[in-house]
């Protein structure tokens, strides 16, 4: 969550089984508890969760993570990084920020946030023009999941492209920072950045209703050049699989409140994923 969370490069220690911190040859990335949140002890746990939603129910690519505990009994988040193959060989990756040419100097201190989804996905179509199809299926998924969840911080450099051998193709990287940022922030706006560009042409159901439904993530897909036919069996999928979500959130490390809180997130947006007004 940006401004509220620490992250620290983390590496294998090579005489024991413990972590240690490193400046050089960092292969996790360890997050401890924020501050300045609404149930802070719940965040490791809560983006525990997310990320192996969207791997083992929605079958999106992530990166591999767990919940240590510190000596003290308190948890953090754990991620491996995907994109140190090993101490001296890495893939090449540019985030959305650097493929936008979007920086704090010339943008503002907003920079990573004045934005939309439909210009993200045009980066993708204008920096792979032979292969933007599965890459921006792909990366469609991935924006659908995140509303479902209430992930209200997927901006820029919470998206990247990283260049993978054997072709060096470059491909959309697994999925980062997933969590359910509702649960600790419940004002916060639904989405990072806009769905679309230009706000004048939100489509009805938006100005009507004050928040995204079908009809707006279809709109999104025929702007991004996705088959209908496509979009459409991707909106269906992402409303289903509520018996196996909810097993998952039952399994999960959260507090009994904050699994009935998490499961009403996702039962909220599924609503309106399915709710269109032209129906």
């Amino acid at each position: 969550m940006s401004g509220v969370q620490e992250k620290f490069s983390v590496k294998m220690a090579s005489s024991s089984s413990t972590l240690e911190l490193t400046q050089a040859g960092g292969q996790f990335i360890l997050k401890p508890l924020p501050v300045i949140v609404v149930s802070p002890e719940a965040v490791p746990a809560n983006e525990h969760l997310t990320m192996q939603l969207a791997r083992q129910v929605f079958r999106l690519p992530t990166a591999a993570c767990a919940v240590p505990r510190f000596a003290t009994g308190q948890p953090a988040y754990l991620t491996r990084r995907f994109d140190v193959l090993t101490a001296k060989s890495r893939l090449l990756q540019e985030d959305f920020a650097q493929l936008g040419g979007r920086t704090s100097q010339q943008h503002g201190a907003n920079y990573k946030y004045d934005y939309s989804y439909e210009e993200m996905g045009l980066l993708i179509r204008r920096a792979l023009p032979s292969t933007y199809l599965p890459e921006l299926t792909a990366f469609f998924r991935l924006l659908l999941f995140n509303y479902l969840v209430g992930n209200g911080d997927a901006h820029l450099k919470n998206f990247s492209l990283h260049r993978t051998p054997p072709n060096k193709a470059y491909h959309l990287t697994p999925a980062y920072d997933l969590l359910n940022t509702e649960l600790h922030f419940p004002y916060e706006s639904d989405t990072a950045v806009p769905l679309f560009a230009d706000p004048a042409t939100d489509p009805p159901a938006f100005t009507a209703l004050g928040y995204y439904t079908h009809d707006d993530f279809l709109e999104l897909g025929r702007r991004l050049g996705l088959p209908l036919s496509r979009v459409r069996k991707l909106l269906a999928d992402i409303v289903g699989h509520e018996s196996q979500v909810q097993a998952l959130i039952d399994r999960s490390f959260l507090p009994e409140d904050l699994k009935t809180a998490y499961a009403a997130v996702l039962a909220g947006r599924r609503q309106r994923l399915r709710y269109s007004l032209g129906a």
